[in-house]
């Protein structure tokens, strides 16, 4: 329940006797303050003392005295250091209207520097004198983790060793969930493919290029469906498809690799977050079979980008995009931020903690020389000194510094990262205010030595390890398990926010700018219940891997993404409301793989290089990666709504084609998986989780179409899409079971601050809010699929409003369907949710009302999309009526 931190907040926030207009009252007071959030603007200037009068000028000027000084006051105070760069030499008259050109470097302008008219992050005085990227980012954390050289996860042997994956645990391991399902998923799918072919118009060559293919299943299957026609595809058109069918796998890996070309299945080697894959993604694509030594084909060339000879039809990834790096940004809430511009985000990096004492043993079982080590200590010692000392040594260090005068550099600058996430102490943004209040606010200063003091404790005799030295440790333990162990539970990962580097603002500015909108909502919830800030998680490899099919496909293609995940806002609101969380999750390992090791599910990082790491993808940024280069959403959604039971009609141009249905509950056993294939939750433990389980975050796919043209998007789904952003939720449903339902309930209660909303959430309806959400996340699934199936073994006819009303009023016609339905699908839903929900479904197609459930509204989309639309409306499926 990774909202309840919100409420727990927002009660100690709000008092039982506090009214309405109380609110009203501090919301506008807030509002007003908010817009000018200086608090210098309080308590520095009265009268003749302005900012105008004493910023613009270097700190001699006679407005200062004992209670207020220049740095506390001014918001340009960092752009002075009293030699080479003073206000006289970079702002006098004589230097003209912008200043000295020579004094002004990146945040240091005229603009801040002379009129005094933005501040500094205090974050980036601090650290300002230092290089972080000694410091691991965390996607570099993540990357080395998973796939480096070092101590990868997936590179060192641990996953793939000797048996290459062939033992039963190694290969559930890295099999994907959707492959329990293995035949069926790939038919799902290979269904999907064969309907793009046709909108296509049959293109010839059809190229599918999967990314990241895993153990090579879902390839397997999906060819073996083409080669075999599982689908009973009519035959003069299977033998169409099966000619212009072919199939590349691009892999990281090189075990994996070697197991997909095992069975059979052509490869090529890349990475799916580098568009420079590219190049040999499409050589491969090339050296089809059907291209000979010496053919001069269109489709047997390569270019710099795929088209519609040479380049890939679909390309598509099953679990592929949770394992991108992420990087944890964090925006301060203080000021009013300019979300847009880099300098109102910091990045979380990574700094790694050892006692020097058992970095010596460690050091000392690897055989390392006397010598050896004592030089390591020593420079080991002198870095960590050197490093965090500077920190301690800028205007706000030295602030901090005079609150706990006999703190370590080390713990003083790791105790003002934690503070950030104290929602009391509202800690400013600017560096000037933070100067101020380190000096003149008596709990802030308490409260920094109280921590100050735990952490001394936690750092006696430890030394910081840089990166590359982290990274150097790792290789020389790799084949030492026992002192690799021992490295493990030594070492201890702190987090300190850094200001953004020149490169990472020009990879992020595309992402701080299509999300600008997204981010102020979450601002709005999160500013007014006294958070400090937001934090967010993001995979710039997502941009890069649409950057990447897009230049695979050219000018027209699909993309098919299917992996756990959820909306930018859903995301958002979890990552800003758990602070302290990373995003990052453990799934599952073998036990023998972490016999010994400290308990890894603790920290992610505990145990780096043993164990899998996944986030949840973005899909609302994925589509707006595609957005930008003009792909246009044709469906995001459960994965159950990949499968159509009935059979449909699609017509091209003209031509009419007869596509089979396909079942997966009708060709496989009732199994755990089965049931959770069609949105009904039973592989999580209840015991775990107060007896409902988090949905919003479960598998989902995104399909993504590039068109040439000017022509209307196919209807490669019949299902109705679920939206991307919470501003284009379909206003039929009453609720959002795909948000974070806290937040959604707060949004539905339409009231400008938060805190009045959460006035009127009783325990009761708190409690009940998880259930109800996770529930209706499942019906809205059971809904689609109850009309598919009426429609698919009744027509579409015998569910017009006045059959339906007919069904409803009449007991016999109502139990001869009810007994149907339960033969079908009482094994997955259970007879309850099965009744109870038939009858809603017949209820909205018999009485459409504009406001109802979102299961109600998705069982009217899909019979309209079926039925009215004309796709699909076909009297009977026998081959489908025959199987209940």
């Amino acid at each position: 329940m990774r909202w309840t931190s919100l409420v727990l907040w927002a009660v100690c926030a709000l008092s039982e006797d506090v009214s309405t207009d109380t609110l009203v009252k501090t919301r506008e007071w807030r509002r007003a303050h908010t817009t000018n959030p200086d608090v210098s603007e309080e308590l520095c200037w009265v009268g003749d003392f302005s900012k105008d009068a004493c910023c613009r000028g270097d700190a001699t000027h006679n407005c200062w005295e004992d209670d207020y000084s220049f740095e506390e006051c001014c918001p340009n105070a960092d752009c002075w250091d009293g030699d080479a760069f003073t206000y006289a030499e970079c702002c006098a008259a004589k230097h003209g209207e912008r200043g000295n050109e020579g004094c002004w470097s990146g945040e240091y302008d005229y603009e801040h520097c002379c009129l005094a008219n933005r501040s500094s992050s205090w974050v980036d005085v601090l650290v300002r004198e230092i290089d972080t990227d000694q410091f691991y980012g965390m996607d570099e954390f993540y990357t080395d983790a998973q796939y480096g050289s070092d101590f990868g996860y997936y590179s060192t042997g641990r996953v793939l060793g000797q048996s290459d994956g062939k033992s039963t645990q190694e290969f559930a391991h890295f099999t994907t969930y959707p492959m329990a399902l293995s035949p069926h998923f790939g038919r799902v799918l290979c269904r999907l493919v064969f309907i793009m072919w046709l909108h296509m118009e049959e293109r010839a060559p059809f190229r599918v290029v999967e990314m990241g293919a895993g153990s090579g299943q879902l390839a397997y299957d999906i060819h073996r469906c083409v080669k075999r026609n599982e689908l009973s595809i009519q035959p003069d058109v299977w033998r169409r498809f099966v000619a212009a069918f072919e199939y590349v796998i691009m892999e990281r890996s090189p075990a994996l690799a070697k197991r997909q070309r095992e069975r059979g299945l052509k490869v090529v080697a890349g990475d799916a977050q580098r568009k420079d894959s590219c190049p040999s993604v499409l050589q491969a694509l090339a050296a089809s079979d059907a291209c000979g030594p010496s053919s001069s084909a269109p489709e047997c060339q390569v270019g710099d980008t795929g088209n519609e000879a040479t380049g890939a039809s679909v390309v598509l990834s099953n679990e592929l995009l949770d394992a991108f790096a992420p990087v944890k940004l964090q925006l301060s809430l203080y000021a009013m931020p300019t979300v847009t511009s880099c300098r109102a985000w910091q990045e979380l990096r990574l700094v790694h903690v050892i006692k020097l004492q058992q970095l010596r043993a460690i050091t000392e079982g690897l055989q390392h020389s006397e010598q050896r080590i004592e030089a390591m200590a020593v420079d080991l010692e002198g870095y960590t000194q050197e490093v965090f000392c500077r920190v301690t040594n800028s205007s706000v260090g030295k602030a901090a510094m005079a609150c706990a005068p006999s703190s370590s550099c080390l713990a003083m600058v790791i105790a003002l990262s934690e503070l950030m996430n104290h929602h009391d102490l509202q800690l400013p943004a600017a560096a000037h205010n933070m100067r101020l209040r380190l000096r003149k606010d008596t709990e802030l200063c308490r409260r920094l030595q109280e921590t100050v003091a735990q952490l001394e404790v936690t750092f006696e005799g430890s030394v910081v390890l840089p990166r590359q030295v982290y990274r150097m440790l790792r290789h020389q333990l790799r084949e030492a398990h026992d002192l690799e162990v021992r490295f493990l539970a030594a070492t201890t990962t702190r987090q300190v926010p850094v200001p953004l580097s020149e490169e990472r603002c020009g990879d992020l500015q595309w992402w701080f700018e299509v999300h600008e909108a997204r981010i102020h909502r979450l601002i709005d919830v999160y500013r007014p219940l006294g958070y400090p800030n937001i934090q967010l998680l993001l995979r710039p490899g997502e941009r890069n891997f649409v950057e990447l099919v897009n230049c695979l496909v050219g000018s027209a293609g699909f993309m098919l993404a299917v992996d756990y995940g959820a909306t930018f806002e859903a995301l958002g609101q979890s990552m800003s409301a758990d602070v302290g969380s990373d995003g990052i999750f453990i799934p599952p390992v073998p036990q023998d793989l972490i016999e010994g090791l400290p308990d890894c599910y603790s920290y992610w990082p505990q145990c780096a290089g043993h164990v899998d790491w996944t986030t949840f993808v973005d899909f609302t940024n994925v589509a707006a990666a595609g957005a930008r280069l003009g792909w246009q959403k044709l469906f995001y959604g459960p994965q159950s709504l990949l499968e159509h039971l009935g059979r449909r009609n699609v017509t091209v141009h003209g031509r009419l084609y007869d596509v089979p249905g396909y079942a997966v509950f009708t060709h496989s056993w009732l199994s755990n998986h089965v049931q959770n294939w069609y949105g009904r939750e039973v592989l999580a433990s209840k015991d775990q989780s107060a007896g409902w389980q988090q949905r919003w975050t479960s598998f989902k796919w995104l399909l993504l179409q590039k068109t040439s043209g000017e022509e209307p998007p196919p209807k490669v789904i019949a299902f109705p899409s679920w939206h991307l952003d919470s501003q284009e939720a379909d206003p039929c449903w009453s609720f959002d079971p795909s948000a974070l339902p806290l937040a959604d309930w707060i949004a539905s209660q339409k009231e400008d601050d938060p805190r009045v909303a959460l006035q009127k959430l009783s325990d009761e309806v708190l409690d009940q809010l998880g259930p109800k959400y996770a529930e209706e996340y499942e019906e809205v699934q059971l809904a689609v699929r109850l009309v598919d199936w009426l429609v698919a073994t009744e027509g579409c006819q015998n569910f017009k409003p006045p059959q339906a009303q007919r069904l409803l009023s009449s007991d016999g016609l109502w139990l001869t369907l009810r007994s149907r339905l339960m033969r079908a699908w009482k094994g997955i839903w259970g007879e309850e949710s099965l009744e109870r929900v038939a009858r809603a479904v017949l209820q909205r197609l018999a009485e459409p009302v504009p406001f109802a459930s979102p299961a109600e509204c998705a069982a009217s989309q899909t019979y309209k999309s079926l039925c009215e639309e004309g796709d699909g409306n076909r009297a009977r499926a026998p081959l489908i009526e025959s199987l209940f």
